[in-house]
């Protein structure tokens, strides 16, 4: 019932970064929501995606912008669940917010590359689409296959695809070593003649997680640990060449995770370029990398954006003729008594 990292190299190395290049493209991209809102008379919802891509070296404007799109047609708000037709959930939004934002990386790293000037797309948070484990099976096929059809499209470019997590809790590490503690790893634990021994030899691991693993492990700001392949069964629908592998990377006030696919991974020049762009970033954001949190702060939609979105509808619908209804509880909060 672990998740177990399997090291494709010594677990114990540790990589000191090589320089970045003088001349490097980064693209990044981010995105946020509108749920629909059952209090408000229509449904629909809105996805905002950034787009972001900065020339470092180069006199050449950075790409900054941010495309909404509302989604509000049958088609929009339905989706095929084993043949029958189901409501969007946040969940499903969250799957296909996450989707655009991959694709929307691909098209900005496309257009921000330049000839002879290394890139790199960096992606916030997981590209494991571990929320899509327990979706139903025909949405998530359909899901998981789109997104590594995108993954597949950065292979085809020659263009080195990563995300970066801040403040990781996994235990994909910690959990290998647990087995390796293991007097008997091949034993059915519940018939392990070890489980009742206290301690259990594994028992010295208890709470800890990657993350703390690794401040231990790499001693200077810029290290990285080996690579690791995830074992998460999501990656099942991946395929070989898309499948994520991962390397921890102490950028200085933190250690984050980096993920990448193998046809990234196996190309070692661009591991040390995503080590050095990502520490680079992470110098120039104070501890996180620069473009992400640039790419986050033109996607989130914030309270009062949300309020004029809904202010906005409102307007363009009783201009069309429709009446709007809001609930009481949607006008009581809009319109406060004390």
């Amino acid at each position: 019932s672990w998740l177990l990292a399997h090291p494709l190299e010594d677990p114990a190395t540790r990589y000191r970064p090589v320089p970045r290049p003088a001349e490097v493209t980064v693209a990044a991209t981010d995105g946020s929501q509108v749920f629909p809102d059952r209090n408000f008379g229509a449904t629909c919802y809105l996805l905002n995606v950034s787009q972001l891509a900065f020339q470092y070296g180069t006199a050449e404007p950075p790409i900054l912008r941010a495309t909404p799109t509302l989604h509000h047609t049958p088609e929009d708000l339905s989706v095929t669940w084993d043949g029958r037709e189901m409501p969007v959930t946040a969940e499903i939004i969250g799957a296909l917010r996450d989707q655009r934002e991959l694709d929307a990386l691909l098209e900005v790293a496309r257009e921000a590359r330049r000839p002879e000037r290394p890139v790199v797309a960096l992606a916030d948070g997981t590209l494991i689409r571990w929320s899509l484990g327990k979706s139903a099976e025909d949405f998530k096929d359909t899901m998981l296959a789109r997104y590594a059809a995108t993954l597949a499209g950065f292979e085809a470019d020659g263009i080195p695809v990563a995300s970066y997590i801040s403040a990781p809790g996994s235990t994909d590490v910690v959990n290998a070593m647990r087995v390796a503690l293991c007097p008997d790893p091949v034993a059915n634990c519940d018939r392990c003649p070890y489980r009742d021994r206290d301690p259990v030899p594994s028992s010295v691991l208890d709470g800890l997680t990657d993350r703390v693993l690794f401040e231990h492990h790499l001693e200077r700001p810029g290290e990285r640990s080996a690579l690791f392949r995830s074992a998460s069964q999501v990656l099942d629908a991946y395929g070989e060449r898309q499948t994520i592998l991962f390397f921890y990377v102490h950028v200085g006030r933190e250690v984050g995770r980096v993920e990448l696919p193998a046809w990234v991974a196996t190309n070692g020049r661009w591991v040390d370029l995503i080590h050095a762009v990502v520490l680079d970033q992470a110098e120039k954001g104070q501890g996180y990398p620069l473009i992400l949190s640039e790419a986050h702060e033109r996607a989130v939609v914030r309270g009062p954006e949300r309020e004029q979105f809904y202010g906005m509808l409102q307007s363009a619908l009783i201009r069309a003729g429709v009446k709007v209804q809001r609930s009481e509880k949607s006008l009581l909060k809009r319109s406060p008594r004390i």
